[in-house]
């Protein structure tokens, strides 16, 4: 077998491996949902500009609206998102042990005008790695802290004594 064509083997190989690794994982007191990257490379995709607060320079982002994962994973969100359901927490959880908190009602689009972002590509690149697989964009933040890098998941908590029942 040439050199070359098991180089092509090989990195083919790599990226159906890959594709298929969990990217990121989304929990709600109802189900989890695992994204690998294929799948996340399918969801509707949309494009930001936004001042990175880190560096202070424009950046070109491509990511899915967090609200588009959340709601598959079905948190309420919508007209479910009333009475107690106002009480959630977005957790996002990073590779290095970084976490932020978003209160629920700041992705849907009753309670807020910005489109907070998972971003899989800044100025038309992927990731490097030090920032994916994933970096959260949270336009309109003052300050750099909820901009995380290398998310990992989402996990959706309801503060208080009870959380909302169940509709069927």
């Amino acid at each position: 077998m040439p050199a070359r064509f098991r180089l092509a083997l090989f990195l083919a190989t790599a990226a159906l491996l890959t594709a298929a690794e969990p990217l990121l994982s989304v929990h709600t007191p109802e189900k989890t949902v695992i994204f690998t990257t294929a799948e996340f490379a399918a969801l509707p995709h949309q494009s930001i500009t936004a001042i990175d607060p880190h560096s202070h320079v424009e950046r070109h982002f491509a990511g899915v609206a967090v609200r588009e994962i959340l709601t598959r994973a079905g948190a309420p969100l919508g007209e479910k998102l009333r009475g107690p359901a106002l009480r959630a927490a977005v957790i996002a959880r990073a590779s290095d042990g970084y976490i932020v908190v978003f209160a629920l009602a700041e992705f849907d689009e009753a309670f807020s005008s910005r489109t907070l972002f998972l971003a899989d590509a800044e100025d038309g690149k992927p990731l490097l790695p030090n920032s994916g697989p994933l970096k959260l964009i949270a336009p309109g933040d003052k300050k750099a802290a909820r901009w995380a890098r290398q998310i990992t998941s989402l996990e959706v908590v309801f503060l208080g004594e009870a959380r909302p029942a169940k509709k069927s």
